[in-house]
């Protein structure tokens, strides 16, 4: 396993190797859909947090964001990609890369980033979670509308936005592994679930019924063991179970309750991912206070 070093870009033409690093990691069939290389030097010069990683000789990783202004007209950090080329995945690159963002954004003064991803996406879903320790209390139905490579294509794109307090308590003890999510077991004892699914071929299953009204303090919602495996099998099954998620969660963002882990895990030889949703005030949760001790 080779060894990698983060840093900030050296020579302009390294720009453009990032925007090779986007291609390999969405599979996109061309540079369309990639940032391109004047802007990335913009942001990268102008207050934005672009920081790459290299490895033998090349850069395989980026992350990149750049200050953002809330409708109130407070700052915070708007964090756009962060990308690993998929013969480097697995050797904790994309979480250096975010928590170099997290010290630049520190320096900057800042106390929040924010990000959009695919919530039917239960890596993306565990690496911000489990490992990063986000919250989010947001849904975009179809945020990009049509995507055309190779992850989104054919697929609805609704998106959460999450949110990582980097001063707070919660994200402190989470990236220092002091805060530990808990197991489904925990979670189970005290919380209610939001759909009931059943298999419908292998390890691929659907929604039987949904259950928009509970009022729990702490709920389960269960998403597919994996949406790509799910998408090949059956596309029309896959955006099925985005419109079911878009109803759940638009429901119980709206009476208050947000999602605070995230856990995976093997039942039987199959893959099944939960989102666990608690009704708290957010300064609780950013305490890291937890439901379940």
């Amino acid at each position: 396993m080779s060894s990698w070093i983060i840093r900030r870009v050296k020579d302009p033409s390294e720009y453009w190797e990032i925007m090779d690093v986007m291609k390999d990691a969405w599979g996109m069939d061309d540079y369309t859909e990639a940032v391109p290389a004047h802007l990335l030097k913009a942001i990268d010069d102008n207050g934005g947090v672009l920081r790459v990683a290299e490895a033998d000789g090349r850069i395989v990783g980026f992350v990149l964001g750049f200050p953002a202004l809330k409708p109130d007209g407070s700052l915070y950090h708007y964090s756009h990609m962060v990308g690993v080329r998929r013969a480097y995945r697995g050797r904790g690159i994309a979480l250096a890369l975010k928590l170099a963002q997290r010290e630049a954004v520190l320096a900057q003064g800042l106390d929040l980033i924010e990000w959009t991803y695919d919530p039917a996406q239960g890596l993306n879903a565990k690496f911000n979670f489990a490992k990063l320790g986000v919250v989010c209390r947001r849904y975009y139905p179809n945020y990009y509308g049509e995507m055309r490579d190779s992850i989104n294509r054919g697929m609805i794109s609704d998106r959460f936005k999450v949110e990582w307090w980097v001063k707070s308590e919660r994200v402190k003890k989470r990236v220092n592994e002091e805060l530990l999510p808990p197991s489904l077991e925990d979670v189970q004892g005290i919380a209610d679930s939001v759909f009931e699914t059943v298999i419908v071929n292998g390890c691929i299953r659907r929604v039987e019924k949904v259950k928009l009204d509970l009022d729990s303090e702490v709920l389960l919602v269960e998403i597919p063991g994996d949406i790509n495996e799910m998408k090949r099998y059956s596309l029309d099954l896959a955006n099925e179970w985005k419109l079911k998620l878009r109803n759940a969660f638009q429901e119980y963002f709206s009476r208050g309750y947000i999602a605070v882990e995230f856990l995976s895990v093997k039942v039987n030889g199959c893959r099944r991912n939960f989102y666990v949703l608690w009704k708290a005030p957010l300064e609780k949760i950013l305490r890291g206070e937890v439901p379940w001790k």
